[in-house]
């Protein structure tokens, strides 16, 4: 008796929480209409499938853009540096991925505004995973091996060079591949040997274990890069410029999917299992990571561009700019 309550109590919660998001929406809009609409209503935003982006499919399944007056069509991705060159171009409107391409293609003279950060590592949310009979047992086995990774200079690359590295490993030692498909694709050819281990965000590491018995050989919040700053919402200064208004209505929308987030569990269940297509099995286990609520804070994403540095993912000439923290500085400006 005490399981059927408790399933019925959630049925009718989730049933109010609809309810409740649909009169929301209905008297955001009749309060837009008294106001300046945003200056776009339809925009694009490019996203990686990972629960780091669960405040944006949070926002899209409770209606909280809709109640900002914006029409959000969300475009799956395999990795931020993917779709940059298209976003330069004007064919998407908002990313939404790891800061570590931003960041080099502001370095070499794009110009962005992060509108809002989306997450930071939590413990097992992003692991360097290896099959289920693989001989890989420890860090110092990987020396003359393989990683596969779903972005070419990714976050996935300067988290596992900074775990080498703080366990006496040069990440030369190693050889990074590309997985074009990016992490629903990684699970399956990390079985069948592509690689020796890969790079795995949830909820794809929970769909390695539970499909391929794939194991955890080093979890990636640990050490220096514990907490690390991992994804944020990232539009062009162009198009920031142009649409303040659509901006700042994207940004209060996120922060809504954002702190929802942070405090309801099954919101992100439901909204990464309805994402992603993931059983119930799945969502239910996987680990979360933390979703940042409030304006855009460099402090940690300053770590970001610092360990680029270190490990080379920024030229030794963005030294000064690093350093003094003008880089990021000039992707966080006054906000939208």
């Amino acid at each position: 008796m005490k399981i059927w309550n408790w399933h019925s109590a959630a049925v009718i919660t989730a049933a109010i929480s609809v309810l409740a998001a649909g009169c929301s929406a209905a008297s955001g809009n009749a309060a837009l209409s008294s106001l300046s609409r945003p200056e776009e209503q339809n925009i694009t935003v490019a996203a990686l499938p990972a629960a780091d982006l669960a405040g944006l499919y949070i926002a899209q399944d409770y209606g909280y853009f809709a109640q900002q007056g914006l029409h959000v069509t969300i475009e799956k991705i395999a990795s931020s540096a993917a779709v940059i060159a298209d976003q330069l171009k004007g064919a998407v409107d908002i990313t939404a991925g790891s800061y570590v391409a931003y960041i080099a293609a502001e370095a070499a003279g794009a110009r962005f505004r992060i509108l809002a950060e989306a997450s930071a590592l939590r413990p097992d949310t992003r692991v360097l995973a290896v099959s289920a009979n693989s001989p890989i047992k420890s860090l110092a086995d990987l020396v003359g091996k393989k990683i596969g990774l779903n972005g070419t200079n990714s976050i996935g690359t300067l988290l596992i060079s900074a775990l080498l590295d703080q366990h006496g490993i040069s990440p030369t030692k190693v050889t990074f591949v590309t997985d074009q498909q990016g992490f629903p694709a990684m699970p399956a050819k990390l079985a069948d040997g592509a690689w020796a281990a890969a790079f795995l965000a949830e909820p794809y590491f929970t769909v390695a274990g539970e499909q391929y018995g794939e194991r955890e050989l080093a979890d990636l919040d640990e050490g220096a890069t514990m907490n690390f700053p991992i994804d944020g919402y990232v539009a062009t200064q162009a198009w920031a410029s142009q649409h303040p208004k659509t901006a700042a209505a994207f940004v209060r929308a996120i922060e809504e999917g954002q702190a929802l987030g942070d405090s309801d569990r099954a919101a992100v269940e439901q909204a990464i299992g309805k994402s992603d297509n993931l059983p119930h099995q799945v969502t239910a286990v996987m680990a979360l990571p933390a979703f940042p609520v409030g304006p855009v804070d460099e402090t940690p994403i300053q770590r970001t561009a610092e360990a680029m540095l270190q490990f080379g993912l920024l030229g030794k000439q963005y030294t000064a700019e690093v350093q003094q923290g003008t880089l990021v500085k000039s992707m966080i400006g006054a906000g939208p």
